[in-house]
């Protein structure tokens, strides 16, 4: 029986020993074997057994079961972190010597890990504007990897999911990305190709401001990979947290269709605003992105960005918000802002802010489920201080 995405996300794996409406929190660290020879079997991806909660948990892995089917996924690990799931999938999948090429637009923590730290590593990292990315033959045959976002953080960019997959598929490689921004609701990436999606399900998957963890979804053949990889690095999501994203996932389609409708309104509100130079939301019809956003997603996101005169002037707005919060994180029920320049992109230097094309004046907006003609008004008043 096929069924709808609210519904998969809100039924999962049952409680058959008490019949609990919600699935318990099996909160501890280690679980006893029947007898000695039940540890045939500890290192197993998927054992039918558990063993150890950095291995796998009861409540871990049917909200991982979830989440799997809401990104028609084979399966789903669990991470502690959106970037512990980044950092992991690419140290699992690449060894010294391979080179990796990925976008040159990306969050900012994202470009930290591959400037500073996959170097150490022997990882080769090359950055590439999207038209060159859509030519990766041309510029990194030997790639290993392929790493995007779409929309990207924080100017809602987006890229041809189908062109980043045919010109990796055209030199052999792998193709992961990030789809946080526009969660499995408005963006199904491996129906398009893509071999492994990351979410920060700290954002929208948790939705609250009350939870932290990552995850990964793909093909079950890369995910064993990334199974032995998690277990080394410790990077495994606690019981309590699991329990909280199951919580949210049961309203996440209600809640991406009332993300999805107020950031559209707010951007058309903005595109008339004499103060905002310039809106960045894939929704506008008068958007660059248009077209390929239509083509890929079934809404366009939560998520807009505004570029006004400067910093001081993107700053004004931000701290005269009366229902805004001036907060550096997105997804959640509250609507928040953020200047990417001193947030999430502050470790970028001047000129890899100018090719990712960010400017000071540049505000990043996670639009919130409040009413939505009370956001456009609260925008209204905070720009009359700009």
């Amino acid at each position: 029986m096929t069924r709808g995405t609210a519904t998969d996300a809100i039924h999962g794996t049952r409680d058959t020993s008490e019949r609990s409406v919600t699935y318990p929190i099996y909160q501890t660290a280690a679980f006893a074997v029947e007898n000695s020879d039940g540890y045939a079997h500890i290192n197993d991806y998927n054992a039918d057994a558990f063993f150890y909660s950095r291995y796998d948990n009861p409540t871990l892995r049917q909200v991982s079961e979830k989440l799997a089917r809401l990104e028609h996924a084979e399966d789903c690990l669990l991470f502690a972190s959106g970037m512990n799931a980044i950092t992991t999938v690419l140290l699992a999948l690449l060894r010294s010597g391979d080179t990796l090429v990925a976008s040159r637009a990306l969050y900012g923590g994202t470009i930290t890990f591959l400037r500073d730290y996959a170097p150490r590593f022997g990882i080769n990292v090359v950055l590439l504007d999207t038209d060159e990315l859509y030519q990766a033959e041309k510029y990194v045959p030997e790639a290993k990897v392929v790493y995007f976002e779409t929309p990207v953080n924080p100017r809602c960019d987006c890229l041809s999911i189908r062109q980043v997959v045919a010109a990796a598929k055209r030199i052999g490689a792998l193709v992961v990305k990030d789809n946080t921004f526009a969660s499995p609701i408005n963006q199904t990436p491996l129906d398009l190709g893509v071999d492994l999606v990351i979410h920060s399900a700290t954002k929208y998957l948790g939705g609250h401001s009350d939870v932290t963890a990552g995850a990964v979804m793909g093909r079950q053949e890369l995910m064993k990979t990334v199974f032995s990889a998690r277990k080394v690095f410790g990077g495994t999501t606690s019981p309590h947290d699991a329990f909280l994203l199951d919580r949210s996932l049961k309203t996440l389609e209600l809640r991406m269709a009332q993300h999805n409708a107020s950031a559209l309104a707010l951007a058309q509100f903005f595109e008339h605003e004499p103060k905002v130079q310039q809106v960045f939301y894939p929704g506008l019809p008068s958007s660059p992105d248009y077209a390929v956003a239509c083509e890929q997603m079934s809404g366009f996101g939560g998520m807009l960005c505004i570029a006004l005169e400067n910093l001081d002037a993107a700053k004004a707005l931000c701290d005269h918000l009366q229902i805004g919060l001036n907060v550096a994180h997105l997804g959640t029920a509250e609507t928040l802002v953020s200047i990417p320049v001193l947030t999430s992109h502050s470790m970028l230097n001047a000129e890899e802010l100018k090719k990712a094309g960010l400017t000071p004046g540049m505000v990043r907006i996670s639009v919130g489920l409040e009413n939505t003609e009370d956001l456009i008004a609260d925008f209204a008043q905070a720009l009359g201080n700009v």
